[in-house]
């Protein structure tokens, strides 16, 4: 009922100021109109860079009151914002804030257009804005490709340093050559004993071009490990444009080993013996171990003791002596050697065996291993075979039918498959299930409906069992991949020996957050009179946790055309509301329709599309009657018969301009009142947002 009276009384609005305008014709046209001036920065940019804008208007039409302004990017500039400002004496000032109007690159001129009141001012083309070239071409309409990195680290940083046995942070500054659009990971791959002391290193950035961030990682240095430069690699994961990229990056950590300085009493396994060289299965044989002292004082007498797997009944035992034997006091640099008897299993195959040496007692004991060759008796072999301990592998997993992610605050099922590798079943298993720890959310994920730990009887040997759990994802958890342990304990009868083993397998779920992006209906500021433009209005809102990219809105339809069809608005970051008009300029008379199509790629990169329809009334253009008074000659007198003096048209001539007025005011009113509560929506959604 209130969309019909609009158009009723924006039809009665039209009727009567064409009207007017007839009565008037006589009166000079007033003199109305519009300047502008633009500045704007930076004056150098590449595709999808945002700029800024101070544009300075006079139009004497408004006087000194507030009027809605707005700035809209033409040509290789796209783009709206509008403000409502103040005017004092027919002039104001508007700012136009980054993140509104932004460079398409396009290859043609970029300007700027003023709307105020009906009335627009458009820019020449504005002087100094010039593309950043792309490897020696044209500037593209879309991000260019890229070869090689965007990212290095930033020139003259000093290499980080760190001290064997000890712990510190490193950090690497990272600068990218581009402007990158959504979030870069950024991971390190550490070299051979030096380690994490979190339980990942990943971590979460933004950049833009020419900006240096600090990654930053804190690890420990194996205290063996000697002085000297070690490589780390660098991953870096992002988005540029619709494809996904890992660039590496190659940097160093310096490492101070230990001093050098003599230790004191060190004593050392110089060298080892077996007599005979080649050991018979089955057969007695002697192990010779040289032990020497290379510190700068005499040694107290300490033990030396033989260890290891090797070291029983299945492989060889000890024939006559004990396995451990009393080291007597050494002076510094000399040397003393410990002879040691052993037996042979006749059952062992031919290979070579490792025992274990250890040199000291406690925590200062120092071991090495020494290898004994043996030969084994085929006859005695035969049949026989040595055992393993098995072990348990997660062989597959799923998280959903086919789902390739699970969603934020979404409970899902996590099942996995367990496979006993080995030749020898286990028992009394024990499955824990945890999330893994990392720097932004301590873990992703935590158990729904069950405990976290679970019991398997008996996995045969090559058999496997399906274990499922199911897992509640953090709902404002950033959308990347997180770890999850499994964390197996479990026993097995190996070599008529109950053995206990414990193992943790991590694997990786790729979490993503619902996409909530919503346009809401669009408003058309109608009906209009045949030959008038018909302005527009809609509104668009991010409620998810994810920035969504590349947004476009495409204007379709019969019966109109419009300066623009094809608009790109950029990237929509979480929370973030904003709106769009669109003016169309109407070639028919009745009901015109059309649609808004918004395109868009969310955080998997996945396109998906959003159209919204909308109609309204082009009335046609009324002939006037010939017969009208206001169309007569005013060179004609008008006779008294007539039964209408001049002063009566003229009084009706004013009337009509005073019920136009009143018209106008009442329209106007209803238009503002449904912008207002597109915007007062938006600050509703701000206060959720900003709430939660």
């Amino acid at each position: 009922m209130k969309k019909r009276w609009e158009k009723r009384a924006a039809g009665f609005t039209v009727a009567l100021m064409m009207m007017v305008c007839l009565v008037m014709t006589a009166l000079p046209a007033a003199a109305a109109g519009m300047t502008a001036t633009f500045t704007v920065s930076p004056k150098t940019i590449s595709a999808g860079d945002s700029i800024s804008a101070t544009v300075a208007v006079a139009n004497a039409a408004v006087g000194t009151a507030s009027a809605d302004v707005t700035v809209q990017g033409l040509g290789s500039f796209g783009g709206t914002y509008t403000d409502n400002v103040a005017f004092t004496d027919g002039a104001a000032t508007i700012n136009v804030p980054t993140g509104h109007i932004s460079y398409g690159g396009k290859d043609s001129p970029a300007y700027l257009q003023i709307i105020v009141g009906g009335e627009s001012v458009t820019s020449q083309s504005i002087s100094g804005i010039s593309p950043i070239p792309d490897e020696g071409g044209d500037t593209p309409t879309t991000p260019p490709a890229i070869a090689g990195s965007l990212f290095t680290i930033v020139e003259g940083t000093p290499v980080p340093t760190i001290d064997a046995g000890k712990t510190a942070k490193l950090t690497y500054p990272i600068e990218s050559s581009k402007r990158i659009s959504g979030d870069v990971q950024i991971s390190a791959k550490l070299p051979d004993q030096i380690y994490f002391t979190a339980a990942s290193s990943t971590q979460t950035m933004r950049f833009s071009r020419g900006e240096a961030q600090n990654y930053t990682f804190e690890v420990s240095a194996d205290s063996s490990l000697a002085s000297g430069t070690y490589p780390i690699t660098l991953e870096i994961a992002y988005k540029y444009s619709s494809e996904a990229r890992t660039d590496t990056i190659t940097t160093y950590v310096k490492v101070n080993g230990s001093s050098g300085e003599e230790q004191k009493g060190d004593l050392v396994i110089s060298g080892y013996a077996v007599k005979p060289t080649n050991v018979a299965a089955g057969s007695n044989f002697q192990l010779s171990v040289t032990v020497r002292n290379d510190g700068n004082i005499a040694s107290s007498e300490t033990l030396v003791a033989l260890s290891g797997s090797s070291l029983s009944t299945e492989a060889f035992t000890m024939n006559g002596t004990l396995d451990s034997m009393k080291l007597p006091a050494l002076a510094p640099g000399k040397s003393t050697t410990l002879n040691f008897s052993l037996c042979s299993n006749a059952k062992m195959a031919s290979g070579n065996y490792i025992l274990d040496v250890a040199v000291g007692e406690g925590e200062t004991a120092s071991t090495s291993k020494v290898f004994i060759p043996v030969t084994g008796n085929p006859e005695e072999a035969e049949g026989a075979k040595t055992e393993s301990v098995p072990q348990l592998i997660i062989e597959s997993y799923s998280y959903g039918d086919g789902a390739s992610s699970v969603t934020g605050g979404e409970i899902f099922t996590l099942s996995a498959v367990v496979r006993n590798t080995g030749d020898l079943p286990v028992r009394n298993v024990k499955i824990t299930i945890s999330s893994t720890a990392d720097a932004e959310t301590g873990g992703a994920f935590s158990p729904a409906n069950s405990s976290n730990t679970f019991f398997v009887e008996n996995i045969p040997a090559g058999g496997s069992i399906t274990q499922s759990i199911d897992l509640l994802p953090k709902a404002d958890a950033s959308p990347k991949s997180y770890g999850v342990d499994v964390a197996f304990s479990y026993e097995a009868l190996v070599n008529d020996e109950l053995v206990s083993k414990d193992l943790t397998q991590t694997i990786a779920i790729p979490l993503v957050q619902p996409d909530r992006f919503e346009v809401g209906e669009p408003m058309m500021y109608g009906p209009v009179m045949e030959g008038d433009s018909l302005d527009g209005y809609v509104t668009y809102v991010n409620k998810g946790k994810s920035t969504i990219f590349n947004l476009s809105m495409k204007l379709e339809g019969e019966g109109f055309t419009a300066a623009e069809t094809d608009i790109y608005i950029g990237n929509v970051e979480s929370g973030t509301s904003d709106g769009y008009d669109f003016s169309l300029n109407p070639t028919q008379a009745g009901t015109i329709t059309g649609t808004l199509t918004f395109t868009y790629e969310d955080a998997n990169g996945e396109t998906k599309e959003l159209v919204k329809t909308f109609e309204s009334e082009v009335m046609p253009m009324e002939p006037m009657d010939p017969m009208d008074p206001g169309m007569m000659d005013p060179e004609i007198p008008i006779e008294a018969e007539a039964g209408m003096p001049v002063w009566g048209w003229v009084a009706i001539a004013v009337g009509g301009v005073v019920v136009l007025v009143v018209a106008f005011i009442v329209v106007r009113k209803v238009i503002r009142k449904k912008k207002q509560a597109a915007l007062d929506a938006e600050d509703d959604y701000d206060d959720d947002i900003t709430g939660a």
